[in-house]
């Protein structure tokens, strides 16, 4: 039941600068650990704009594959690791109604930011408390002259604080966090809170229900906005949730697969965003 939160969900309905790392409060027993390769994929022509309202635009594609990973040091200490080793991004043409070109289209493809940090378990249990520092660690380009950006150039600082409760022997576990996203180069420092309640059928099926989300401080350069189409954009804010399916195909590797929406957004994509991944622990 302890590895069930470990199965990480794709960032939806918007892309994030912060890659989603929702593997829950419980830590790595020493020397085992957790691996999975993801794909997530975007197409939105709408976005939301910073007052909440929705907007038209060119149809903006964002499609990643990474790698996420965790490794217990000890039992109560976990390396955890996400690397978005590509990412392509799209813009379409844009052409007028009487077949005037006045935007040709552009991409960009490369790595995008990681993040790596430790997970600190200070209670042990059916209920799990822990304390969660990552780094993000600024591989992208955050210069492409169309705003196509793959990275946002700073280094940032998220704290978080998990807790997670099994209710063994019956099949489902709980897990909730908060955090605290500390930014630079301009950009608003952020509240994060994420939610979410597992069930798993016949020891190989897990169907999670998840809810999180961000909320800007806005206590950033107002001037800087970031990148096309909510891309690494200043001043987010949204609350997304969405279903996570996780398949054991035996009793190590799996397969995954989710989707997402969005209750409310700013600075974001509006669109649905599909995830898929291969696990192994």
């Amino acid at each position: 039941m302890r590895r069930f939160t470990g199965f990480v969900a794709g960032c939806m309905v918007l892309f994030l600068s912060v890659a989603d790392l929702s593997a829950g409060a419980w830590t790595q027993k020493k020397g085992a650990g957790y691996a999975k390769v993801g794909f997530r994929f975007v197409r939105a022509d709408r976005f939301y704009e910073p007052d909440g309202n929705k907007i038209d635009i060119a149809t903006l594609g964002d499609y990643v594959t990474s790698f996420y990973g965790e490794y217990g040091l000890t039992d109560r200490f976990t390396v955890v690791a996400s690397v978005p080793f590509f990412r392509r991004i799209t813009l379409n043409r844009q052409q007028g109604t009487s077949g005037f070109v006045f935007f040709e289209g552009d991409s960009k493809s490369g790595f995008s930011d990681a993040d790596v940090g430790l997970r600190i378990g200070l209670l042990q249990g059916e209920t799990v408390l822990s304390a969660e520092f990552l780094l993000g660690i600024p591989l992208g380009d955050d210069s492409q002259a169309n705003g196509l950006l793959t990275g946002d150039g700073e280094l940032n600082q998220l704290l978080k604080l998990e807790l997670g409760h099994s209710f063994y022997p019956a099949p489902i576990y709980f897990n909730a966090g908060i955090g605290v996203n500390n930014r630079s180069q301009g950009y608003s420092d952020e509240f994060h809170y994420s939610a979410e309640v597992g069930y798993t059928f016949n020891q190989r099926f897990l169907l999670a229900a998840k809810v999180r989300g961000i909320r800007s401080f806005k206590n950033g350069d107002d001037a800087f906005t970031g990148g096309m189409g909510g891309l690494f954009a200043n001043n987010q804010s949204y609350l997304a949730y969405g279903p996570e399916a996780s398949f054991f195909l035996t009793q190590k590797f799996g397969v995954s697969a989710g989707v997402e929406g969005a209750a409310f957004g700013e600075n974001v994509l509006s669109a649905p965003v599909f995830s898929f991944g291969i696990f192994l622990q």
